[in-house]
């Protein structure tokens, strides 16, 4: 009889393995307000917004003026907002404390830089200072 308990409690230990327990346990720990951010969701969406930092900064130095790229750098700095309002969707708590106190600025400055490069005349500087964002939460490497 205890060997068929034992091999159920594998089993059973193997198949809860397979599911996703931690998501069903998250409902029962956390109060509801408080929104559970993945990691991989949050590093997908960082590197998104890499990527696009990285195109806008290459555009912005290139040997032409950047008035030629500018629906370029605006599609480039639309993507960003679009990549941070996933990760500030709820307005709640997250287990994220870094990028819920430092979110609201950057998506705050992303917006003023698209702004002021739409204006006539355009102006480029908000969107240099975005693209070094990244230093303000990971540092200078």
């Amino acid at each position: 009889m205890s060997y068929r308990l034992m091999l159920a409690t594998v089993i059973a230990v193997q198949l809860s393995g397979c599911s996703d327990m931690a998501r069903w346990v998250r409902q029962f720990t956390y109060p509801p307000e408080f929104r559970y951010i993945e990691r991989d969701e949050v590093r997908g969406t960082m590197r998104v917004l890499a990527a696009h930092a990285r195109e806008v900064n290459q555009l912005m130095r290139q040997d032409d003026a950047p008035q030629e790229h500018r629906a370029e750098i605006v599609e480039h700095l639309r993507a960003m907002e679009q990549a941070a309002e996933k990760l500030d969707q709820s307005g709640w708590p997250t287990n994220h404390p870094q990028v819920e106190m430092n979110l609201p600025t950057f998506r705050r400055d992303l917006e003023f830089a698209r702004e002021a490069i739409e204006r006539e005349p355009p102006n480029y500087l908000l969107a240099g200072s975005v693209t070094g964002a990244c230093v303000r939460c990971h540092g200078a490497k």
